[in-house]
């Protein structure tokens, strides 16, 4: 969805598809290792400190100390109770973390795959959709053309618009933590803008592990209202200024029905329903605007 119009566009100039598609590779690839020459170390530096301050003799004095944060604010509490509390729901906790760390791996080497896959879906994007066109009766053709354009033209101009607001957005939680002090500000970004993708809800699941962060950092909680801060104003900037630009008209979705969309994709599939509400619902409008305007126009039912 995104490299294909860039494809379509060099095979319209004479270039050879397949060439074209190595060619984007490699101003990509290449872009891509650029990108991680000057950011590797940094990420894997951050991740190794992260994953270093979570042994368990420096997480049970943290609690410890929380623990006799919180009750000097509240007086009714007792320290000893709060850190024991939070020693308790330590094996949770690094069970989650764990599980979440092997997904993220299993993710990462499945993406090995995808440069492959999707080499040969784009050579043979056009030959695809003959097949499935040529299954089509001929008094649905004109209408099935149709459709399947305008489908391509909408998911792939979103599907474009996700990955610049995610880098935008990553970019300026980037920013934010750098300037705020956190030893970890790139690698939170970079959480933060990937959690970006999920709508309403990511913003809130993002903001967890830089509280956990800011707490390993400072061991109280100095930071929550600077995070609440940035991820507000982050948000504010996202739906001002970068949504409308990146998006423009794409969705042509009223406020109501998003968040309507995205609550019923939240019920039937939880997260991965939540992202995968818009695409959907701009799958399923498209097809049955398209289809009711060729019926008419193409005069099928006379």
């Amino acid at each position: 969805m995104v490299f294909n119009p860039v494809v379509d566009f060099f095979e319209q100039k004479g270039v050879a598809r397949p060439v074209s598609i190595i060619a984007i590779y490699l101003i990509v690839g290449g872009l891509v290792a650029a990108g991680l020459m000057n950011l590797y170390g940094i990420i894997v530096h951050q991740a190794e400190g992260f994953t270093s301050s979570l042994d368990d003799e420096h997480l049970h004095a943290l609690f410890a100390q929380l623990g006799a944060s919180v009750a000097g604010q509240i007086p009714s509490l007792n320290a000893q109770a709060v850190a024991a509390r939070l020693n308790g729901a330590l094996p949770q906790v690094a069970s989650r973390a764990e599980e979440s760390l092997a997904g993220a791996v299993n993710i990462l080497g499945s993406l090995v795959i995808v440069p492959f896959i999707t080499f040969f879906l784009l050579n043979d994007y056009h030959r695809i959709q003959k097949i499935f066109i040529r299954n089509v009766p001929n008094k649905y053709f004109e209408m099935t053309l149709n459709v399947i354009y305008k489908l391509e033209q909408q998911l792939s101009r979103y599907i474009r618009g996700v990955c610049i607001e995610l880098t935008v957005v990553g970019i300026l939680y980037m920013s934010a933590y750098s300037i705020l002090g956190f030893r970890y500000a790139i690698l939170l970004g970079i959480v933060c803008g990937i959690s970006n993708i999920i709508p309403m809800a990511g913003p809130l699941i993002a903001a967890i592990p830089v509280i956990f962060a800011s707490l390993l950092q400072y061991g109280d909680f100095r930071m929550i209202l600077p995070i609440v801060l940035t991820t507000f104003i982050v948000q504010q900037i996202d739906q001002m200024f970068v949504q409308p630009n990146v998006y423009g008209k794409i969705l042509d979705m009223h406020p109501l029905t998003i968040v309507l969309t995205i609550l019923i994709g939240s019920q039937l599939l939880g997260i991965v329903g939540m992202v995968l509400a818009i695409p959907i619902y701009t799958v399923i409008k498209v097809t049955a605007r398209e289809t009711n305007w060729g019926l008419m126009h193409y005069k099928i039912t006379r």
